[in-house]
């Protein structure tokens, strides 16, 4: 009794310390992730978040294949083994495969993380076509004046922040509790993270280097231009027009706040199937264009990396080009356009790496599709 009184007293003092630190922000990840049996972040965690709800007001459900695929013996134990929850194959616009492990099923909404910023991409462009913006080469300073610029250096331009080549001084890092992509995630300020961390790391537009900060900005610049929040632009312009079926939510920074716009788009993997079958569409919904398709075309190339486009990843080791979104633990929207095809797999864990930055869970997808389109 009395050692459980110590260690009482000493928690409190420590929840305390930490509060009036430069750290407290950790708090929140504490309890998002540690109090949930997790060592980082993961799919179920918006309950620790103040979140800005997203209706499904207009649910188009896709039609189902009468011809059924199904997963090979080794497929399924590999994905299993990476604690996969919700799995969902297009063939022509039509389901294909749709499963779901666990609880997950086909209402449940999850943490899509870095799926974020192919969304953002999206609605900067259709803010463009909006003429809420005039283009991809403007400066960020256009959107966001007070972003300090150091002496010497360049100014980003919004392309640059979608292509992760704005050279922000920054590192990403997913494993250090005090970095700044930590912070980034857990602050009640993700502007204020953001905005004290200047651009210089190495000249615009010269070099390639994965940043979550940069789809920040990119976010803050969008919602202000459009005068609105991400959620609400996001909704109207474009998950209302795909057919969304099940409500969504996107992570704030605080109530009432920004949303994080590098990350946590909370959707249902029949919805994210959506976003994937739209880029194959080529922006299209029916016969109206919502996004530019030459635009969709220049996205899915990559820019100062062969592996990374607008907002966009490219796979490597594939015969046809394969693109898509991609987020922590596997979250997955996968275009194969050469078969018509689109993959989107949301789960708890990646797999070790594979090759370059992609994981296991993207290799056991790859060789899937390999069998089913060989077939």
């Amino acid at each position: 009794m009395k050692t459980a009184f110590i260690v009482l007293v000493i928690s409190i003092i420590l929840f305390f310390s930490l509060k009036v630190s430069p750290y407290g922000y950790l708090i929140k990840g504490i309890k998002g992730a540690y109090f949930d049996g997790h060592t980082s972040a993961h799919i179920y965690d918006r309950k620790h978040f103040s979140q800005r709800e997203i209706p499904s007001l207009n649910p188009q459900p896709f039609q189902h294949a009468e011809e059924k695929w199904s997963l090979n013996t080794q497929t399924r134990e590999a994905l299993e083994g990476f604690d996969t929850r919700g799995l969902v194959v297009l063939k022509d616009h039509k389901v294909v495969l749709e499963e779901y492990w666990e609880d997950h099923n086909a209402q449940t909404i999850s943490n899509s993380f870095s799926v974020a910023k192919s969304i953002i991409t999206l609605l900067v462009q259709i803010a463009i076509q909006d003429g809420y913006i005039g283009s991809w080469d403007e400066p960020i300073t256009q959107y966001i004046p007070e972003y300090k610029i150091p002496e010497g250096v360049s100014i980003p331009t919004l392309r640059h922040f979608s292509t992760m080549t704005a050279g922000m001084q920054i590192k990403e890092d997913y494993k250090n509790p005090f970095s700044k992509t930590a912070k980034l995630y857990y602050h009640d300020d993700v502007a204020e993270v953001v905005l004290s961390t200047p651009p210089g790391k190495f000249e615009a537009g010269t070099e390639w280097e994965y940043q979550s900060a940069c789809t920040q900005m990119l976010g803050i610049a969008l919602t202000r231009a459009v005068s609105e929040s991400i959620s609400s632009y996001a909704n109207r312009e474009l998950f209302t027009k795909l057919g969304f079926e099940t409500d969504a939510t996107w992570h704030l920074d605080h109530e009432g706040g920004i949303e994080l716009a590098f990350s946590s788009l909370n959707a249902a993997t029949l919805d994210l199937a959506k976003i994937g079958q739209f880029a194959l569409n080529h922006g299209r919904v029916g016969e109206f264009e919502v996004v530019d398709s030459t635009f969709l075309t220049m996205a899915v190339q990559g820019f100062k990396s062969p592996r990374y486009g607008h907002g966009y990843w490219i796979y490597p080791e594939t015969q046809g080009k394969i693109y898509g979104s991609r987020g922590m633990l596997g979250q997955i929207i996968m275009v194969v356009p050469e078969h018509n095809l689109v993959v989107a797999r949301t789960g708890q864990t990646s797999g070790p790496k594979w090759i370059e930055d992609f994981n296991q869970v993207e290799k056991t997808l790859l060789e899937q599709v390999n069998e089913w389109t060989n077939n």
